[in-house]
């Protein structure tokens, strides 16, 4: 039997004993919390004392969107996050291609050009914007021969050479045509052909990204599975693989983006995912079931045109009566829902489909269940108070409005300054009272859970910034409540919790937000308000070690001998 570990020379966030600095750890569980003095007098030889030498214990985050096979093969395989013009995405393309043999496939991620710089584009030949696409002929040129699938930042869209195309049996375009904006069924054509993996191979991917999660204080990923994204097959090898290797990695709770029309299509789904094993389960059938796409790629459905693209609303891909005879399906089935939404037209579609089931089974039923909404970017007042009759979780992505919501970005240039404005209302939602989860769409955004409360506490509008506390419990607590979770003290550190924790670099502890005027609780250390790392400091802290359930997951200072 393991022995009990005592951690002292803590600063440790625990609401109920915010001066608490020593916490023994028992068979998985919490056993004990004081102060070091305190720990002085029950430490004996048949425990393991662990000084963390003043660092932060937290209770592990909990990642509430996220995909982990193309997590994993992200990080596997050429990233494109950095890339800052066309020449540069050209170059970098054309040298990880020489390193392959002449009809391996070139797999390559994260590009994103409205984060390209227009005056680095400036030589680029027949780049008039900075935003111009790489052609399918220079594309030809970088990779050779070999068939490359370069998918964009945002999972929806790629860039294809004319071998790929030709091998997905798409056709290749003529003359200068970029090939980029694809329709939703040629891009799912494309990515069954060029993500193709044998079980090992997916099983590495998941394993890698697993570790990384692990590495950045995660011990719970929501996985958002769908036949558009990853497969049914990549699900169950995930599955079986968190089962076989559960004390080695984080958690993982799984939805399944399948449309059902019926009770019984709904528990068949569900059964097909189930055994014995708590991972042979779905969290829910919904998740990443898409109501449109998304605005970088111009199809996440708009009620008004793009104002970069007169004529274009983007693509609804789902009508408010497929989503009623879904979530009354699921209801009476006992499971809950979920749907990717962040045009405000698909928002008016999924909210219209949630009273239309309202309607037959009855708004406390879909309360009960904790349905969420995706991404639920262009929300406005009325959508709030609908999500608030319905109980409906908004599942966002605070790095998102880091990267595309400011002045001059992406957000901006689609959708003009005045709607722009209105993206990711997370203080309208956090005052109504909807329930807030974070995740980070990884590979869309890095998994980085500090910049995630930071993302929030300086949103581009200053009424919708959330202080540093309400984003952590987004980020931690939230996750599992979302989830339905039967343990009422999943996501703190308390008595008789389990011991799911991080353990993060020593560093400056603070209370306080980005605007004071908007904080709820005091900011006085005599109000005993547990504290957090200075997320406004030019340094994050780093994880230095990461359990669940008293498992290591990640121990980068050798802390556990």
């Amino acid at each position: 039997m393991t022995k009990p570990v005592m951690y002292v020379g803590a600063a440790i966030y625990a609401p109920e004993d915010p001066f608490a600095t020593a916490m023994l750890v028992e068979d998985g569980t919490i056993a004990w919390m004081g102060t070091h003095a305190a720990a002085k007098t029950i430490i004996s030889d048949a425990m393991t004392v662990v000084d963390v030498e003043g660092a932060l214990i937290a209770p592990a985050f909990v990642d509430s969107h996220a995909h982990i096979t193309e997590t994993g093969r992200h990080l596997s395989t050429l990233q494109l996050d950095h890339v800052r013009s066309k020449t540069e995405f050209l170059d970098e393309l054309s040298r990880y291609a020489a390193g392959l043999g002449e009809k391996q496939r070139v797999l390559a991620s994260g590009w994103d050009e409205t984060l390209w710089d227009e005056a680095a584009c400036e030589g680029d030949a027949g780049v008039a914007d900075g935003a111009a696409l790489p052609t399918v002929a220079e594309l030809d040129r970088a990779v050779g021969s070999r068939p490359a699938y370069i998918l964009r930042r945002d999972l929806h869209t790629a860039l294809a050479s004319s071998a790929a195309l030709t091998a997905a049996g798409l056709d290749v375009p003529s003359g200068e045509l970029d090939g980029a904006w694809m329709s939703e069924q040629e891009h799912h054509a494309l990515r069954d052909w060029a993500l193709t993996a044998s079980d090992d191979e997916l099983r590495d991917w998941q394993r890698r990204a697993l570790s990384s999660f692990a590495q950045t204080g995660h011990a719970l990923v929501t996985e958002m599975a769908a036949p558009h994204v990853s497969g049914g097959r990549d699900l169950e090898v995930l599955l079986a693989t968190c089962e076989q290797e559960a004390r080695a990695f984080p958690s993982v709770d799984a939805f399944w983006a399948q449309l059902v029309e019926t009770e019984e299509q709904a528990r068949e789904l569900v059964a097909s995912f189930s055994s014995n094993s708590r991972y042979r389960r779905l969290a829910g059938i919904g998740g990443d079931l898409s109501m449109d796409g998304s605005i970088g790629a111009y199809t996440a459905a708009l009620r008004q045109d793009y104002a970069d693209a007169p004529g274009e609303k983007g693509q609804l891909l789902l009508t408010p009566r497929q989503v009623a005879a879904h979530v009354i399906a699921c209801v009476t089935a006992g499971v809950s829902t979920g749907f990717h939404a962040i045009g405000d037209a698909a928002l008016d579609a999924l909210l219209e489909g949630y009273r239309l089931a309202a309607d037959v089974v009855g708004a406390r039923a879909i309360r009960q269940q904790r349905h969420r909404i995706e991404h639920a970017e262009m929300l406005d007042a009325a959508h709030i108070e609908t999500m608030l009759d319905y109980g409906l979780t908004a599942s966002v992505q605070p790095r998102f409005d880091e990267l595309w919501g400011h002045t001059g970005d992406m957000y901006e240039a689609r959708l003009g300054v005045e709607r722009a404005g209105g993206m990711n209302p997370f203080g309208s939602l956090s005052a109504a009272g909807v329930p807030l989860v974070f995740g980070s769409d990884a590979p869309v955004t890095q998994a980085h859970p500090w910049k995630a409360i930071r993302a929030a506490m300086h949103h581009h509008d200053a009424q919708q910034t959330l202080p540093a506390r309400a984003g952590f419990l987004a980020h931690t607590r939230a996750g599992y409540r979302a989830l339905n979770s039967p343990d009422p003290t999943a996501g703190v550190l308390r008595w008789g919790a389990s011991a799911t924790f991080a353990i993060w670099e020593p560093s400056e502890l603070v209370v306080g937000s980005a605007d004071q005027s908007r904080t709820s609780f005091s900011t006085d250390a005599r109000a005993r308000t547990p504290m957090l790392p200075d997320l406004d400091g030019e340094k994050l802290p780093e994880c230095w070690a990461t359990l669940r359930h008293g498992e290591i997951l990640w121990d980068a200072q050798g802390l556990h001998p």
